[in-house]
């Protein structure tokens, strides 16, 4: 076969249709990971289930963070378009079980398996444009990728905000509306993938690590209960075992794997890459990062200023831009030159930045560069880890590579907010100005709480943003570890990927 030129492959018809059928399952999957944040009181009010709100987030994401590394294995054995339309129909079947839910608990197996499918939709569209695309050409549909899935994420709180508050839509209570809208989109996307996505890839199969799986799993299920255990008082008494669980699995967990070698579900000789290791660093660092400034600056804006939460929320859109212009530095400079180590370490450096910024001052025009820093910083950082992950694992195991490297994302986000959300609550509480009178006088506003209380949250807040900021710097430096290498111009197995 004769191979395309760099031009070519870059403006190929059919490259772009793959392209939408992927995009489209992102977006389905990005939105409903945050739509919680706004919606859930509402939904869990409808049920009575106030209480119990955290599970329809919390629950969606432990499934997709398991799923997320399983079908990057399967898909390196049994094919990527395989895989993801099979992650768009249970992320289907979850949508309209979600919808149709007649109690609180049926709406949390729908969310569930909403949860199960979009593991496979978030990590395998970086593995599909790994197989089609040569290596300094991905940045350019990554671009795509890392817009969708920023937008979507800043969507989400203001589409669940306007669509749950609404009593009724056509006779159909207006928080079932969040699941109804996502059927024909999902149609859409498999109808898309279906005609589109034809991509030859080179299969290896091995046996399923079912006992990797399992411990894998409880492993996670450990790690997010005992993160979230700090402000739980329900998780609280679990605390102790939880904490027991986490290493024991982790130990029988590295054991199964070496033993398995190249047929784990995550092969521990993948940690012997030292690109792979900093790349997955990197991105676990970067996903709490963006997540801590998504949660806490929101937070920040209605305590110490006062403002609405429309108006907290519209202090976020700066960070969408910077994450645009970060992703098409990125993908222009690495396209031209095939430089990425430079990517990881600016990005990171920009993070760091952007929590001085905040630590140093809560004065909005502060606040309002400090979130285009970590826009920028981010858009650098996705754009380092969805190249270089699958790059570094060689054609063989790309689908693993980019699914670590979501989960690792993904993962850093979960942690990230929960320890960081748990440091602020506790400081603010030791201090003694946040008590149970105070948030009484508030009423339902935060913006109603006291000077001394607003004081004490800045002082909860300022600690975890010098942290995360020193924490965010040292990463950048542990980035220059890495060579300095170029990506290729093309590279065999991508040239020859689209039938």
């Amino acid at each position: 076969m004769v191979k395309k030129k760099r031009s070519e492959t870059s403006l190929s018809p059919t490259i772009l249709k793959i392209l939408s059928s992927l995009a489209l399952g992102m977006f389905l999957a990005a939105l409903d990971q945050t739509v919680m944040s706004t919606a859930g009181p509402t939904i869990a009010t409808h049920f009575a289930q106030l209480p119990n709100q955290s599970w329809l987030l919390t629950t969606y994401l432990l499934a997709s963070l398991i799923t997320t590394p399983i079908y990057g294995r399967l898909s390196d054995g049994f094919g990527r378009r395989r895989l993801f339309l099979a992650a768009l129909i249970l992320f289907l079947f979850g949508s309209i079980l979600s919808a149709i839910a007649p109690t609180f608990i049926l709406l949390i197996l729908g969310r569930t398996v909403q949860g199960l499918g979009a593991g496979g939709l978030l990590s395998l569209a970086f593995a599909v444009i790994s197989d089609v695309v040569p290596p300094r050409e991905r940045a350019r549909y990554v671009l795509v990728f890392v817009a969708v899935f920023g937008s979507s994420s800043l969507l989400g709180p203001i589409v669940g905000g306007v669509i749950a508050t609404q009593n009724s839509i056509l006779g159909i209570a207006g928080w079932r509306w969040i699941f109804i809208l996502n059927v024909p989109i999902a149609l859409i996307a498999i109808y898309r993938a279906l005609r589109y996505l034809h991509v030859k890839q080179e299969l290896h199969k091995h046996a399923f690590d079912w006992w990797g799986v399992s411990l894998f799993s409880i492993f996670v299920l450990s790690l997010l209960l005992f993160s979230q255990s700090s402000v739980s008082e329900s998780l609280a008494h679990w605390r102790p075992f939880l904490l027991l669980s986490l290493p024991i699995s982790a130990i029988f967990f590295i054991f199964t794997e070496r033993r398995l070698g190249d047929s784990a579900l995550i092969p521990i000789h993948f940690f012997r890459n030292r690109l792979f290791v900093v790349t997955v660093t990197a991105s676990s660092f970067s996903g709490a990062a963006m997540l801590v400034g998504l949660v806490v600056v929101p937070l920040s804006i209605q305590i110490v200023h006062g403002k609405s939460p429309v108006v907290a929320g519209s202090v976020l859109i700066p960070m969408g831009v910077g994450n645009l212009i970060g992703s098409g530095l990125a993908s222009r400079s690495v396209a031209k030159t095939g430089y990425y180590r430079w990517l990881a370490t600016v990005g990171l450096s920009a993070f760091s930045i952007g929590f001085f910024l905040l630590y140093l001052t809560p004065q909005l025009w502060t606040v309002t560069l400090a979130v285009i820093a970590l826009g920028f910083g981010s858009g650098l950082v996705t754009q380092f880890g969805s190249v270089v992950a699958p790059h570094s694992l060689g054609h063989r195991h790309r689908g693993s590579g980019s699914a670590i490297n979501t989960f690792a994302r993904q993962l850093g986000g979960v942690l990230g907010v929960g320890l960081s959300l748990a440091t602020i609550f506790r400081f603010w509480n030791t201090h003694g100005t946040l008590t149970t009178v105070n948030l009484g006088l508030a009423g339902s506003s935060l913006r109603n709480l006291d000077s001394a209380t607003r004081e004490g949250f800045v002082s909860a807040a300022n600690t975890v943003y010098l942290v995360s900021a020193l924490l965010l710097l040292g990463v950048a430096l542990l980035t220059r570890w890495i060579p300095n290498e170029r990506l290729e111009q093309a590279e065999s197995e991508s040239e020859t990927n689209i039938p």
